[in-house]
Order: C-alpha cells, then sequence, then structure tokens
C-alpha cells in the first residue's frame, strides 16, 4: 500500500543515513550483491536493486505479477502488496541493528504479467475494436468484449489482439504466474456458519480473486464466491471479508468455513469435542485439495490466521472456564498440525456478559490474539444489523463485520499484532 510524500521522503533521508554507516563499513562484494544476501526474495526472477540515492529498488512487470516475498534472518518484515491500480509499494525489514525499506515499482519494459484466473478487461486505445481472439486460448481466454480471463500458467504467456476489421491492436502478456492464495479459517457457532447467509445481500467481491469452502452451502469443494457472470453465489461473514481483504492487498482470498450452529466453547475442545472433530474433518478435506498437484499448479496457498465468532452459547460460562477452553483450541489451531499465525476474534455482544468478558481477557493476555471487531454491540433489529430473532446477525451486519475484520488483519500483518492485541 503506498505511503504519503512526507513518509517517503522520510523514508529515504532514514534510508540514506543507513547506508552511509553500513557501506562506510567495508565489504569485499558489490554493493547490490551484498544487500541480496541479507535480503533475499522467493523468486529469482527479481533482485534488490539500489538507487543512486542509496535507496533500494525491486521492479516487478507491469501487469499483476506475483509479488515476491522477502526474508532476512532475524528480521520483522511488512511485505509489499499491491491493491489493483498501485504503481508502487513498499516493503518494511527490521532487524535489531538495522531498519531498510525497499521500493517496489511496475515497470513496463519487464513486460506484463497476469495471474491464475485474473481477469483483466482490454481496452484498446487506437482502434473500436470489434473482434478479439487469443493466440493461446489454453492460457488467456478473451471474448467479445476484450474481457481476458487467465486459465493457465505459462512463461510463455500469450498475445491478445483486438481488431475492427482493418487495423488490430495487440495486449502482449508476456508470462502467466501461479496467483498467490492467502487461507483464513472461519469457525465459531450459528453467527460464524452459512445458516442465515442471504448472497443477493451480500458484499459483491470482483471474480476471480475470492474463494470458499463450506459443506452447508457449497458441497465437499472450493467454490468461486462469484458466478460465471459476477453475481454473488455466497454471502456471510466472508462476502465483505474476501473483498476487503483483496481491495487492500490485491491477494486472492481462500475462506475456509468450519462453523457449527449452537455449540458451547467446550464442544470446541480439541480431540473429544464434537465442534473440534468437525473443525478437524473439514481441515483435512481442505488439505488434500491444497496439497494437491493439479492445485497447486495453479495457485501457490499461503495459511495466514483463523477468526472465531462465537460465545451466545456461553452467557453463563465462567470466564476462566472459557478461556481455558478457548486456549486449548488456540494452541493447537497455530500449532503445527493446523499452521495458522492468530486468531482474529469477532466479539460476541456484551449481553452474553462472561464469554464477551473472557474475549476481551484473551486479547489483552495473548500476544497472538485480537478482537478483530466489536461493532455488533450497536446491532439491533431496529437498525437492520440483526435478524428478528435478536440473536444472528442480518446480512448487512455480516457484511460491516467481515469488512472490519479484514481490516483490523491487515493491519495486525502490516505493522505487527501488537498494534491490534488488546485495543479498544
Amino acid at each position: 500500500m503506498n505511503n504519503s510524500g512526507k513518509t517517503k521522503s522520510l523514508g529515504f533521508i532514514l534510508i540514506n543515513l543507513i547506508f552511509t554507516v553500513f557501506f562506510l563499513t567495508g565489504c569485499t562484494q558489490s554493493e547490490e550483491n551484498k544487500i541480496n544476501e541479507l535480503i533475499k526474495t522467493d523468486d529469482a526472477h527479481y533482485k534488490i536493486e539500489i538507487a543512486e540515492d542509496n535507496s533500494l529498488i525491486l521492479r516487478l512487470p507491469e501487469g499483476r505479477p506475483k509479488v515476491p516475498k522477502l526474508s532476512c534472518e532475524g528480521a520483522a518484515i511488512a511485505q509489499a502488496v499491491f491493491p489493483d491500480g498501485c504503481k508502487d509499494a513498499i516493503a518494511k525489514i527490521s532487524t535489531d541493528k538495522q531498519y531498510y525499506v525497499v521500493r517496489f515499482i511496475k515497470d513496463p519494459s519487464l513486460g506484463f504479467e497476469l495471474q491464475y484466473d485474473d481477469r483483466y478487461k482490454f481496452v484498446p486505445k487506437t482502434i473500436a475494436a470489434d473482434k478479439f481472439y487469443s493466440s493461446n486460448p489454453k492460457i488467456a481466454e478473451v471474448d467479445d468484449l476484450g474481457n481476458v480471463k487467465i486459465v493457465g500458467v505459462s512463461d510463455d504467456g500469450a498475445v491478445i489482439t483486438a481488431t475492427d476489421g482493418e487495423n488490430k491492436e495487440e495486449l502482449v502478456i508476456t508470462r502467466t504466474v501461479k496467483a498467490p492464495l492467502n487461507v483464513y479459517f472461519i469457525t465459531g457457532q450459528s453467527n460464524a456458519s452459512y445458516y442465515y447467509a442471504e448472497p443477493e445481500m451480500a458484499t459483491v467481491t470482483k471474480p476471480g480473486t475470492a474463494y470458499h469452502y463450506s459443506e452447508l452451502i457449497g458441497g465437499v469443494e472450493i467454490c468461486s464466491m462469484n458466478d460465471e457472470n459476477g453475481a454473488m453465489q455466497r454471502g456471510n461473514l466472508e462476502a465483505s471479508l474476501g473483498k476487503t481483504l483483496y481491495d487492500l492487498t490485491g491477494e486472492k482470498v481462500l475462506m475456509v468455513n468450519a462453523g457449527v450452529s449452537g455449540r458451547k466453547i467446550e464442544t470446541f475442545i480439541p480431540l473429544q469435542g464434537e465442534s473440534y472433530q468437525y473443525i478437524s474433518k473439514v481441515w483435512q478435506i481442505i488439505q488434500r485439495y491444497i496439497n494437491d498437484e493439479e492445485f497447486l499448479s495453479h495457485y501457490e496457498p499461503r495459511l495466514r490466521s483463523y477468526i472465531w465468532a462465537q460465545g451466545e452459547s456461553d452467557k453463563n460460562t465462567d470466564a476462566g472456564v472459557y478461556k481455558n477452553d478457548y486456549i486449548k483450541l488456540h494452541e493447537i489451531l497455530t500449532g503445527p498440525d493446523y499452521g495458522f499465525d492468530y486468531g482474529f476474534i469477532i466479539k460476541v455482544r456484551s449481553i452474553y456478559t462472561n464469554s464477551a468478558k473472557a474475549q476481551e481477557e484473551l486479547a489483552s493476555e495473548n500476544q497472538d490474539i485480537a478482537i478483530a471487531t466489536r461493532s455488533s454491540d450497536h446491532f439491533s433489529v431496529e437498525n437492520g444489523k440483526m435478524r428478528f430473532d435478536n440473536l444472528h446477525y442480518s446480512q448487512i451486519g455480516d457484511n460491516l463485520l467481515g469488512e472490519e475484520t479484514a481490516r483490523t488483519i491487515v493491519k495486525a500483518y502490516a505493522e505487527g499484532i501488537d498494534s491490534v492485541t488488546g485495543s479498544y
């Protein structure tokens, strides 16, 4: 995401000071080699350059290339992200002794790339085209309106040609790449599940950016949130969650739903709890999908965090008991069996006294748990955010909670989980 010009200027001044000290320490290799040994990318196509002002630059092709992730031993890293339309972004690397900023820039001279399942509108600049065709429809399809859909991954890319019968214009897609896919896991009771979803009222996701799994609504398969025409097929929290995550990061999202209805926290205790057994079953199915060879030929799954929406059944459960039971689930979800980074709690309304109190304490006492949103305390039947039973969120309420949860998640990953834990 872009910083203001003032922030960038301060960043460049800081970098200049850092590099004055850094390079005066002496080195036996070129400065660029040294910095690329220190800060590595996960894609050999790219390396970091040092600009004349000593700032760090990484150049990408135009379009929607896969943004390389940076790594640096012992460092905290805020990765660069490219929401649609952005031409540059920054990554921040902090160690005990150094602070680096790497500016990512899209450079047309490096070509034009798209990711698997991307949709791109080709609008010719020089002609009023009435026909479009693809040199490689197994990689990039195009319809008569110039809507391109990436259906394969290839270093050869494809050429999309627009013609008016006499003249033509070309869009050269130099490469198509696997799509990074951020995986989020949603569980809890009925306000987390799909019992009350209304796709017709849901926030609309962009086709090719948000995917979903729920046995309740889609059967045992991963589905797009949209149909082929772009209409919403899924609702619940996932609609606005997926849209906002994509809008803020430019990265595709898979949301896995393992919510159940009317279950107390004790049923989520790992191994013996029936709700946990359902979580385990769902996760085993998802593991088979995301580790399948065909799936991996198109996507690059990245496990992120889990989202918790529960507590209505535990109004009278002792807060200490609730916390102990929750931590047991949290530890397994963030442990090696699942591998999620953080837990984000959609806080239950405060009328559910003990569970609401427990959730606040969980967020304040644990560095990898955060309250994603507290907005449900302001929901009512009258303002349309609760259903008439005054127990379940309406789709309007879900739209708000999903958006706020996504914003909290993005802030946590960009600024550190400390930026959102325990805050009111």
